[in-house]
């Protein structure tokens, strides 16, 4: 049995939750303190004196990689990293081997009291940014740090999830010590279509989303690095596919047609005024309606195409050329092959010959109105994982790519009656139930509310002058609900339910058939389910979908939990499966419309015996994993070993074949209340 299921089912998975020891509870104190105000020099005590105290140089043994350090040490101590006034970008190659050689020291620190060290010793000598990347990656990777909450990206780095007109007013508050609440509105203005969908783009959770999926699964991860990366490229390709189905429904929702892919021969539609700045004082950059791709002094757009066309050649042939043969495409490991050379990323099979086509059409997009760097404009929106989905060219962007993952999937025979069939097993009905009183059956309700994002942190020394700043967003929601799905099966048996949701219409107010449909569902929840013999009635919680996370608690609010645990007045609970990637659990259901707008949920019942990767997996072990849908597991194997997506990912040859007794249609209606 592999190392990491043996650990996996000794410690068990329900038993991931426990209340905080005080070792604990200091180490997760010690982090948020390192992070408050990562823009300014670090003032509490206890940190400035493990800062001013510790030096990696003299620590060397405590490190997997004692030249990873001294090399970081010397280059820093040299001056060769970026400034604290630079801006980090992550697909800068400079940058990113700075930071690299950060996270490699970091990680590869042998116990949490190095790791703190070495942190605190990097955290006042480079760029804010940059730091906090590879600390947070480093961290997310540790097992020693399994369950410490890091505070919500929004609230550590507001600058890049604000508008510049609501840091000002927070400058202002702080000048005049007012505790203040600042609304914040989406950019753009009626006359642009697009901002009818900015609360989708812009929505801080999802921004975090991405910015997190990126830190689990990172680019540039060396094969060398402890820790298995299971299906890293069919997780990319099926995060960003539910993104952009996500971004359709909405549009739909908004009497606006399914996004277009972008072009490298076509200019941009649509232009983009961030209205954010860094916090260095720098304006993102804006970008004008019908502009054209243009040539970096490092990439052309014709390498663009020529990379694509590489790739387009790859999935017509079935096969990807490596440095010493082939590996082909058309089985159950292609899609993870493809995802990893589109992207591409450190587990490409042949990036000198495929590029990265994904990694360099952001930074085109980031770069566009200034492609030579001739006035030396800072990064574009799409230069960063955090704020790239503000963008509407993100979707039209990856619009371009997912329909590239399109045509292998296209490639590829329909599901047998076999492949699709679960022998015994019948879906008879299903419902879903708003948890309000007021709720009608088959309808889900939707509305906007309001959060309030701390702001200290977007306000140098902020923190020590008391003042009370927040910002207020309005976001989408909806009301709990739960499905009720009612299972006929002639034996005792384990199953896993795969529910999906698809806009019944199209744009032009037709039907959409079900092999058209298939390439633009939304999994709304994956679960393993017990079945007895004869009818099964089954409930599952909406607030349960293996593809969410719950919303983070605050900068302020984890500080006080931590420090009031530390005093004895509370209780903290310790969550080792805890996961900062997932889709926030408010956005679970597209936004509909106020009259109602008819939506297909569809379940399938497949069986968990074929589905599980290893047969000792219990399904209570799959229960307990986090965000399981679209963020995969940290370590080791995802459980489902399924593809992603299954059964939509393939052709449908026919509704009637499509539809086999374990699967189930019912029209649903969402409605917006606003």
């Amino acid at each position: 049995m592999r190392c990491w299921l043996a650990v996996l089912l000794c410690a068990g998975f329900a038993h991931a939750q426990h209340k905080a020891d005080e070792q604990f509870l200091r180490r997760q104190l010690q982090v948020l303190k390192l992070l408050r105000h990562i823009a300014e020099p670090v003032h509490d005590s206890e940190l400035l004196a493990i800062k001013n105290s510790f030096n990696p140089l003299s620590h060397l043994s405590n490190y997997k990689c004692p030249d990873c350090v001294q090399r970081t040490a010397d280059e820093v101590a040299a001056g060769r990293f970026i400034g604290r006034g630079e801006i980090f970008s992550l697909f800068h190659p400079e940058h990113r081997g700075q930071m690299v050689q950060m996270f490699e020291a970091l990680h590869g620190a042998t116990d949490f009291d190095t790791f703190l060290g070495t942190a605190a010793w990097l955290r006042d000598r480079v760029s804010p940014r940059q730091f906090l990347y590879a600390f947070s990656v480093a961290l997310l990777h540790r097992p020693d740090c399994r369950g410490i909450t890091l505070p919500p990206a929004y609230e550590i780095t507001p600058h890049m999830f604000l508008t510049t007109d609501v840091v000002r007013r927070a400058y202002q508050a702080k000048m005049t010590r007012q505790p203040t609440v600042i609304p914040m509105k989406f950019t753009g203005s009626v006359n642009n279509p697009e901002q009818r969908v900015a609360y989708f783009g812009e929505d801080i959770g999802m921004n975090s989303h991405h910015a997190h999926w990126h830190m689990d699964f990172p680019f540039w991860w060396k094969r060398d690095y402890p820790g298995d990366k299971d299906r890293k490229g069919e997780l990319f390709f099926y995060m960003h596919h539910q993104m952009v189905a996500r971004f359709d429904a909405e549009r739909l929702s908004n009497n606006l047609p399914a996004v277009e892919p972008l072009d490298f021969d076509e200019k941009i539609v649509e232009g983009f005024a961030p209205g954010a700045m860094y916090d260095n004082g720098q304006e993102f950059p804006v970008r004008p309606d019908g502009v054209a791709f243009q040539d970096l002094p490092w990439r052309t757009v014709h390498e663009m195409k020529l990379y694509e066309g590489r790739i387009r050649d790859a999935i017509a042939a079935g096969f990807i050329k490596t440095s010493d043969g082939l590996a082909h495409l058309n089985n159950s490991r292609g899609i993870n092959l493809l995802g990893e050379i589109v992207e591409s990323s450190r587990h490409s099979l042949n990036r000198q010959y495929y590029g990265q086509l994904h990694n360099d059409a952001h930074v085109l997009l980031s770069k566009v109105t200034d492609p030579q760097l001739k006035f030396g404009m800072p990064p574009g929106v799409m230069e960063h994982f955090e704020t790239a989905t503000r963008d509407p060219a993100f979707f039209r962007l990856h619009k371009h790519i997912d329909n590239l993952f399109k045509l292998h999937k296209d490639l590829l025979p329909p599901y047998t009656q076999d492949e699709l069939d679960f022998p015994g097993v019948r879906v008879e009905a299903i419902k879903v139930v708003g948890l309000s009183k007021a709720s009608t059956p088959n309808t889900l309700v939707t509305y906007f509310d309001e959060s309030h994002i701390d702001l200290t942190n977007a306000v140098e020394g902020s923190g020590k002058s008391g003042v009370d700043i927040k910002a207020v967003v309005s976001r989408l929601n909806h009301e709990p609900f739960k499905y009720v799905l009612t299972v006929n099966s002639a034996r005792q048996t384990t199953g896993v339910a795969r529910i999906f949701l698809s806009p019944k219409y199209d744009w032009f107010g037709k039907e959409i058939p079900v092999n058209t449909l298939r390439w633009g569902v939304i999994e709304l929840d994956r679960f393993p389910v017990s079945l007895t013999v004869g009818d099964n009635v089954i409930a599952r919680n909406s607030e349960d979908s293996v593809v969410t996370i719950a919303e983070p608690r605050s900068f302020p609010e984890l500080l006080r939990e931590v420090q009031e645990a530390l005093k004895g007045n509370e209780e903290f609970v310790v969550d080792k499966q805890l996961r900062h990637c997932g889709f926030p659990h408010r956005l679970l259901l597209p936004k509909g419309k106020p009259e109602g707008m008819a939506y297909r949920l569809f379940v399938t019942v497949t069986d968990y015996s074929k589905d599980v990767v290893d047969p000792s997996i219990k399904p209570e072990d799959v229960e307990a994993l986090s965000s399981l849908g679209y963020c995969g597991v940290l370590d080791g194997r995802i459980p489902d070993g399924r593809p992603m997506g299954f059964p939509f990912d393939r052709p449908v040859a026919s509704r009637e074949a499509f539809l086999t007794p374990n699967t189930h249609v019912v029209d649903i209606t969402i409605r917006n209340v606003k």
